[in-house]
């Protein structure tokens, strides 16, 4: 063996070594083999309800193991501490938060906005727990808060350029400022699904009725007007 050889084996043992210090090696299952991705897949998803369950703070990896039905020193073979599974966790959330299916290719815009707003209020209630610690979190984890922050950057981009293609299309007013909208709607879904799901919601209000006001507010904001958006649909209609 070289004297290369012998000084990445040293280097690479004492990454082993030093579990929690700094310039550690990740040491991530790559779930090669089917039990490998199986027992990686439960660790998330007990992470998820230990999560859920004990906040982030008080959760512990013991716990999760425990739950998955894994050994403790098993988990390290796939995440390195308790902060990089539970970023996982958070970012499988709110990118299916945040992901919207295609529509249907007869839908009008004011049904796919509708659409949008509907799976956004449903993918928050059944992850209402968690988004509670991911924004906990993110007040404490500048990382967790960088990666939010881009990806709801990236969710109002996706938005400024529907109201784009609206306008465009002479369905929206042109006069409203994309980028203000954009920014300005989709806070006002993210403030109004934490309201119904994790305050107690006071005013009893239900996620049908929600959808529909939101939906409502949405295209009055960008100024769809009656009958606009229907004739759009049907001039983008192939013919018969």
């Amino acid at each position: 063996m070289t004297a290369t050889s012998n000084r990445r084996t040293a280097m690479s043992n004492a990454s082993k070594g030093r579990r929690g210090g700094e310039g550690r090696e990740k040491r991530r299952g790559t779930g090669r083999t089917i039990r490998g991705r199986q027992t990686r897949a439960q660790l998330l998803e007990s992470a998820k309800k230990i999560f859920e369950r004990d906040g982030f703070i008080h959760a512990r990896i013991a716990d999760i193991c425990d739950a998955a039905g894994v050994s403790h020193g098993s988990f390290y073979t796939y995440f390195v501490s308790k902060e990089e599974i539970f970023k996982e966790v958070a970012d499988s959330v709110e990118v299916d938060l945040l992901t919207l299916g295609p529509a249907p290719d007869d839908a009008d815009p004011i049904e796919r906005i509708r659409t949008a707003n509907e799976h956004y209020l449903t993918a928050y209630r059944a992850n209402a727990k968690l988004m509670r610690v991911i924004q906990q979190v993110s007040t404490i984890d500048a990382e967790v808060r960088a990666t939010r922050l881009q990806r709801q950057e990236a969710f109002a981009r996706a938005i400024e350029r529907r109201i784009r293609q609206l306008q465009e299309t002479e369905v929206a007013d042109p006069e409203v400022d994309a980028v203000y909208a954009a920014q300005a709607l989709g806070g006002m879904v993210a403030s109004f699904a934490d309201y119904l799901f994790n305050t107690g919601n006071a005013f009893g209000f239900d996620l049908a009725t929600a959808t529909d006001q939101l939906t409502r507010i949405w295209i009055n904001a960008v100024g769809i007007r009656p009958g606009v958006a229907d004739r759009a649909a049907d001039r983008a209609a192939p013919a018969g």
